[in-house]
C-alpha cells in the first residue's frame, strides 16, 4: 500500500499504545459497542484537507484525507488493522510459495462483487497489476508490482502471481484497492476518477465496499452513500457520510465544538486538550505511523546550497527538534521524543536512531559556515560565495501546529545565522504539480503515512523513486532498499533497511523530527468506532459505525 501524504508517511510501528491528551485526562483506547445498531442517519465528518484527485493510485492524489474515503469504496485483498496485523477482505486465505518461484495464489471470497453486482473475479486482480505497471499511468508507487512476472486465473475466483524475486511486502503490496476492469478497461486512468470514483460511461458511483461515491462539490463537501448491494457480513448502518472540508484546524475545532461536523481527525493541536474534558464528545489516540519530516530539495528547484551535504547539516544543526517538540507537546504528550529515523518510528522494535547527532550547536553551524569560507552579513545572516543562507520553508496553510512549529524553528536559526522564509500554502496547492510533484521547494514539511511494513520507503528515497520529488540519489541506499524488499527474514531485512537509515543520516536528503500521535475526535452519538493509525485511516470500520 502508498505511502500517504499527510497535510493541512512512514515508518513501521509493532507497538502500539494510547496517548494522553493534557493532565489527568484519559484517553478512549475502544469505546463500548451498543448491541442493537440503528440503521439510518448522515454522518458529518471534518475534513480538514481536500485532495487534488480522487484516484488516490496517481502520483498527484495520494493523499492520506482522499485515502480515508475511497479506501470504504474500493476494498482490498487485505485490510491493515488497528494492531497492524493484515486480514483477508476480498479473500477467503492465499498460498504463498518461495522455491522453485515466488508464488502467490489468492482465493477470493465467492460472495464479492461490485455495486453494479458484478463478480470480483480473477481478472480484476490481473487488470489492477496490468494497470500498476502501464507506464502510461502516473502511478505513485510500482514498487512490488514490477516485481510480477506473470499471472494466471486458475479460475473466476482463484488468481495465481509469479514473482521475479522474493518479495517480503507483498500483504502491505495487495493492501492496495482491487480495480474494476469491466469499467476502467480502456479508460484514461490518470484522469477517470478526477471528481469521483464512478463508472465513467454510467456515472455512478463503482466500489466493493460497504460505501459508495454519492457526489463532490469542490471546494465543499464529497458525500458516500450505504452501498445497496454490499456482499460482506452486513450492509453500513449509516445512510450517508459527508465529508465537509474544513482545511482550518481552529474552524475544525470550533465545528466539533458547536455540532456543525460530528467527527473529526486533525493533526495534533493544542486545542485538543479542551475537547478531551466535554462530556459529549469522545477522543481517541494512538501512537500511529505518521512521521513529521522536513525534506530538503536536492534538485535544480532548490538554488545551488542545499546540494552541498554541509550546508544540509547546518540547516539540521540550526534546528533545535528538542526543544521544537517539548514546546509543542507540552500538553498534548509531554513524552513524546524526538525522531530519529527515517524508516522506523520511536517505538519499533527495529528503530535505531542514526540522525540522533544533530542536536541544536550553532558553534557547530559557524565552524561550517567558517570552514567554506562564509561570513555574516549585517542582519546576522552567513553568505556564502555571494547566496545568502535563506531557504523557503514549505508547509500548509491552516495548520496551527505546523505554523508554530515554523515559527520556533524560524527564531532558532536566524540565531544561528540561517534565515527561513514561510512558503505556507493550501494542501491542495503545496502537494499540486507545481510545487511537491516539480520538486519547487526549498525545505518541506510534512508527514509520510504508513503501516506496519518498510516496503513503501523505496519510491520515496531510491535514485529516481516515483515520490522521490526531492531529488535524492545515493546507489547504495537504493540497493540496500531494493535489497529488503527480497529479503524474507525479517532481523536480516531490518538490518538492511537501517544500513541504509544509517547513510541517509550523513547524506541528510530529510530530517525526521517526530512521530505524530493520532487524534479522533467525534460525538458520543456514534458507536462502533475505533482508530486505525496506519495508512487505512479512521474510516477502516466505518461499515459498523451507526448514531443513536
Amino acid at each position: 500500500m502508498q505511502r500517504r501524504r499527510l497535510g493541512v508517511l512512514v515508518g513501521a510501528l509493532l507497538v502500539c499504545g494510547a496517548l494522553v491528551i493534557g493532565a489527568g485526562s484519559a484517553v478512549a483506547s475502544k469505546p463500548a459497542a451498543t448491541p442493537t445498531p440503528k440503521v439510518g442517519g448522515t454522518l458529518v465528518f471534518g475534513a480538514e484537507q481536500e485532495p487534488p484527485g480522487w484516484n488516490g493510485d496517481l502520483d498527484c492524489c495520494n493523499a492520506f484525507w482522499g485515502a480515508f474515503w475511497t479506501n470504504i469504496v474500493l476494498q482490498a485483498a487485505y485490510t491493515i488493522m488497528p494492531d497492524f496485523s493484515y486480514k483477508e477482505t476480498l479473500i477467503s486465505s492465499a498460498d504463498v510459495v518461495t522455491s522453485p518461484k515466488f508464488q502467490i495464489t489468492f482465493h477470493i471470497l465467492p460472495q464479492a462483487k461490485w455495486s453494479d453486482n458484478v463478480p470480483i473475479t480473477a481478472q480484476d486482480f490481473i487488470f489492477t497489476w496490468k494497470t500498476f505497471v502501464n507506464p502510461k499511468w502516473d502511478i505513485v508507487s510500482r514498487n512490488g508490482w514490477d516485481q510480477i512476472a506473470s499471472a494466471k486465473a486458475i479460475n473466476a475466483k482463484t488468481v495465481q502471481f509469479v514473482y521475479k524475486t522474493p518479495f517480503a511486502g507483498w500483504k502491505d503490496q495487495w493492501s492496495s484497492s482491487i480495480l474494476p476492469m469491466h469499467t476502467l478497461q480502456g479508460q484514461d486512468f490518470n484522469h477517470v476518477w478526477d471528481n469521483g470514483v464512478v463508472d465513467p460511461k454510467t456515472h455512478k458511483g463503482i466500489g466493493s465496499g460497504p460505501f459508495i461515491w454519492g457526489g463532490y462539490t469542490k471546494g465543499q463537501s464529497v458525500t458516500l452513500v450505504r452501498n445497496p448491494n454490499y456482499w460482506g457480513p452486513h450492509k453500513a448502518y449509516l445512510d450517508k457520510i459527508v465529508g465537509k472540508f474544513v482545511t482550518d484546524t481552529n474552524s475544525e475545532i470550533q465545528a466539533i465544538r458547536g455540532g456543525e461536523v460530528q467527527a473529526i481527525y486533525p493533526q495534533p493541536q493544542l486545542a485538543l486538550a479542551d475537547l478531551a474534558k466535554s462530556s459529549t464528545l469522545s477522543v481517541q489516540s494512538r501512537a500511529g505511523t505518521v512521521l513529521e519530516h522536513i525534506d530538503y530539495q536536492l534538485g535544480s528547484k532548490g538554488g545551488p546550497l542545499e546540494s552541498a551535504p554541509w550546508v544540509r547539516a547546518a540547516i539540521a544543526y540550526a534546528v533545535d527538534r528538542a526543544a521544537t517538540v517539548k514546546q509543542l507537546f507540552a500538553t498534548l504528550n509531554p513524552q513524546l521524543p524526538v525522531l530519529n529515523s527515517l524508516v522506523y518510528v520511536s517505538n519499533a522494535q527495529q528503530y535505531k536512531p542514526h540522525f540522533q547527532q544533530y542536536t541544536y550547536n550553532p558553534d557547530k553551524v559557524a565552524s561550517l559556515m567558517s570552514a567554506h569560507g562564509c561570513t555574516k552579513g549585517g542582519d546576522g545572516i552567513f553568505v556564502c560565495n555571494g547566496q545568502r543562507m535563506s531557504f523557503k520553508f514549505t508547509s500548509t496553510a491552516g495548520n496551527a501546529l505546523r505554523e508554530l512549529a515554523f515559527e520556533i524553528m524560524q527564531a532558532q536559526a536566524k540565531k544561528a545565522g540561517i534565515e527561513l522564509v514561510s512558503a505556507f500554502a493550501p494542501a491542495s496547492i503545496v502537494f499540486g504539480p507545481t510545487v511537491f510533484e516539480a520538486g519547487n521547494f526549498d525545505l518541506f514539511m510534512y508527514a509520510w503515512v504508513g503501516s506496519a511494513d518498510p516496503q513503501g520507503w523505496g519510491p520515496i528515497y531510491e535514485c529516481g523513486g516515483s515520490d522521490n520529488h526531492k531529488g535524492y540519489c545515493s546507489q547504495k541506499v537504493t540497493s540496500l532498499l531494493q535489497a529488503s524488499d527480497k529479503e524474507l527474514d525479517a532481523a536480516k531485512r531490518a538490518a538492511l533497511v537501517n544500513t541504509a537509515d544509517q547513510l541517509m543520516s550523513l547524506g541528510l536528503p530529510a530530517l525526521p523530527l517526530y512521530q505524530k500521535p493520532t487524534y479522533f475526535v467525534y460525538t458520543k452519538k456514534l458507536h462502533n468506532v475505533q482508530d486505525n493509525p496506519t495508512n487505512q485511516g479512521p474510516t477502516w470500520n466505518a461499515v459498523d459505525w451507526w448514531l443513536g
